[in-house]
């Protein structure tokens, strides 16, 4: 990996980390507790369509543990579910990637569904609260939407940085 491609991730886990504070001060009264739109996930989804599988894990991993740390919640209930969401969300999007059938939108919708899979089983484990499960299918109407605003907005970033990224 050359200096640029490092300082350009980097860039990119700091702007994911930036959004993913700002998201956590924005309260969304919703039918399902603890719902986030999941803006921090641009970062990870413009590491995969600009450079490619192995970004978007350092990105979204480095992501997750660095807020983690910064929030003063590494290994606590929220950083586990992050984790748990983040990790089921990345093999997703690198599969959908593998199989070239996806666009961006439908990485995207995939990415924030698995997420709250992810989410709904560590929640389900963590307290042994299988009712949790019930919200499940909300949580994944609820992706669609999320999935697509940050696939559009990545799209965006993507036409307006177009050329001038070198990895």
């Amino acid at each position: 990996m050359n200096t640029r491609k490092s300082v350009n991730l980097g860039f990119l886990m700091a702007v994911g980390i930036l959004l993913q504070l700002i998201e956590s001060f924005v309260p969304i009264v919703m039918i399902v507790p603890g719902f986030k739109i999941g803006l921090a996930n641009l970062a990870s989804l413009f590491a995969l369509m600009i450079y490619d599988k192995k970004s978007m894990w350092i990105v979204g991993i480095g992501r997750i543990f660095l807020s983690a740390l910064l929030q003063g919640t590494l290994f606590s209930v929220a950083f586990w579910l992050s984790l748990s969401g983040g990790l089921l969300s990345l093999i997703a999007m690198s599969i959908a990637a593998d199989v070239k059938v996806f666009s961006i939108y439908g990485i995207s919708i995939l990415g924030a569904a698995f997420h709250s899979v992810g989410q709904v089983i560590a929640v389900t484990w963590i307290y042994q609260q299988y009712f949790m499960q019930l919200f499940l299918p909300i949580l994944l109407a609820l992706s669609i939407v999320s999935g697509l605003v940050v696939a559009i907005l990545s799209q965006k970033m993507l036409d307006r940085l177009k050329g001038r990224i070198i990895s």
